[in-house]
């Protein structure tokens, strides 16, 4: 045990159509952890996906019909990608969640977080 083991991964495979927008299940962002410049990252399974896929996040303690959420990346794929998609960003908050353009419906197969 003189070397920490792997972090665990949050598997979102959940999107909700919320007027017109298709949003995921939210996670604990683990800011408590973190640091002053914690690196998330997160890698996509699409298939044949063509859309944004953008990263919000809130610093809110608790989730709620009027937490306010802020875009913090977004990544665009065009539906040729033949392998999953890992992309990074920085930043401490409290809760994430991933907000798609078009539906995910039978194209995202499942979108895996580390924080």
């Amino acid at each position: 045990e003189a070397f920490p083991g792997p972090k665990a991964t949050y598997s979102i495979t959940t999107f909700s159509e919320i007027n017109s927008e298709w949003i995921s299940e939210t996670i604990d962002a683990q800011p408590g952890i973190n640091g002053n410049e914690a690196l998330h990252t997160a890698v996509v399974y699409t298939n044949n996906y063509v859309g944004d896929i953008v990263v919000q996040a809130t610093l809110e303690n608790q989730i709620t019909g009027t937490t306010t959420w802020a875009d913090i990346s977004t990544i665009t794929l065009d539906g040729t990608e033949i392998q999953p998609t890992p992309f990074n960003f920085n930043g401490v908050y409290s809760f994430l969640r991933f907000k798609t353009t078009a539906s995910p419906a039978n194209t995202i197969t499942k979108v895996l977080v580390r924080n």
